[in-house]
């Protein structure tokens, strides 16, 4: 979720920012607890804390090997949500591996408009369910920029509310009671950016195949393909154009909770992350970054994209889009990580303020 990333890199940041001040650093492995505040349109305001333990699977002056993170966090936001999870990414040595781990309990009141590009503004309804995840993911690097993985996603959704006689009651779809899913998928990734946070440079391509069966413990059938493509070029000195493309299908029963969504943090800001859902998800989002002074950044950006329930459906008229600004602070210059407030518009409905940690894309 993009929650758990937002409290991932918040947890860098305090790490950096206040725990290095009383580590000993001569200590393998590094523990801290710290506290965590953001606020998106789908949480509003949102607190909690988070403990984690940083170390190196090689010694401390190895360049080629990240640092590995463990971390346990939970959150509360003032719309009653919560969120307890597990998150792990460890850097085995040069990187030849790298393991992620991800696994978390939500409590997540939510907002339903119906599924596809056609759904209005004012048939907002709340409903809310709890979910359970587990998901696994190892990558092997096989030369300096080409990686190969292989992955599992549990989820398991339940205590589903909604109201009787509700649009949500009403629409035909898959995942109004309790289910779980089980699924198994493969990934590769071609990666040549200088930076992993805020590149001025390289191409980035990945795609994701998972699929779920009856067959291996899942309740329902269906698969899911991610495909994305990121570019950046320095235009000249510290100024950046970044490009995504993205695309996330399904084929199969898919359930509610594991549709395409559009919107959110990290897709096209303004729109709540999942105000249009459907079977499939695609979007084109251009940033315009510039370095202003001290530690100040500006970006602007443009996003359009739609959602679609199968390829020759794909609508081309009624796309939808947003655009908007904001401004970076940085809050590690090494590893070039900012904190993000951006302001993202498609219409007076569809708006919102993002105060997080990291780059859209």
């Amino acid at each position: 979720m993009n929650i758990i990333k937002t409290l991932i890199f918040i947890s860098v940041f305090y790490n950096s920012a206040f725990g290095q001040i009383k580590i000993d650093t001569n200590k393998r492995v590094k523990y801290l607890i710290i506290p965590a505040l953001f606020r998106t349109p789908e949480t509003g305001w949102a607190y909690g804390a988070s403990s984690s333990a940083s170390f190196k699977t090689t010694n401390r002056n190895d360049s080629l090997t990240r640092i590995s993170v463990i971390q346990v966090l939970g959150i509360f936001s003032q719309r009653e949500q919560n969120i307890q999870g597990i998150d792990a990414s460890i850097y085995f040595p040069k990187e030849k591996y790298i393991f992620y781990f991800q696994s978390a309990h939500s409590y997540f009141p939510d907002k339903f408009w119906g599924i596809g590009v056609n759904t209005k503004n004012t048939n907002e309804e709340k409903y809310a369910f709890e979910q359970f995840n587990i998901s696994p993911h190892i990558k092997r690097k096989f030369s300096k920029h080409l990686f190969f993985g292989l992955m599992a996603d549990y989820q398991n959704v339940f205590k589903i509310r909604y109201a009787s006689g509700s649009l949500f009651d009403s629409t035909t779809f898959i995942g109004k009671s309790p289910y779980h899913i089980f699924g198994i998928g493969t990934s590769a990734s071609y990666d040549t950016r200088n930076s992993t946070f805020w590149p001025t440079k390289g191409l980035f391509l990945q795609t994701q195949f998972t699929t779920y069966n009856k067959e291996i413990a899942s309740d329902l059938s269906f698969n899911k393909l991610i495909l994305e493509g990121r570019f950046f070029k320095s235009i000249f000195k510290k100024h950046v154009l970044a490009f995504q493309i993205y695309n996330q299908s399904t084929f199969g029963n898919t359930p509610y909770r594991s549709l395409a969504t559009l919107g959110g943090s990290n897709n096209l800001r303004g729109f709540y992350q999942g105000r249009f859902r459907d079977k499939s998800m695609a979007s084109l989002i251009f940033e315009y970054r510039a370095y202003l002074f001290w530690k100040l950044s500006a970006t602007a950006f443009v996003g359009a994209g739609n959602v679609y329930s199968s390829l020759n459906q794909l609508p081309v008229s009624n796309i939808k889009y947003s655009f908007g600004g904001g401004l970076r602070l940085s809050i590690l210059d090494k590893e070039k990580l900012n904190l993000r407030l951006d302001y993202g518009y498609y219409d007076s409905y569809n708006r919102g303020f993002y105060f997080t940690i990291g780059e859209c894309f």
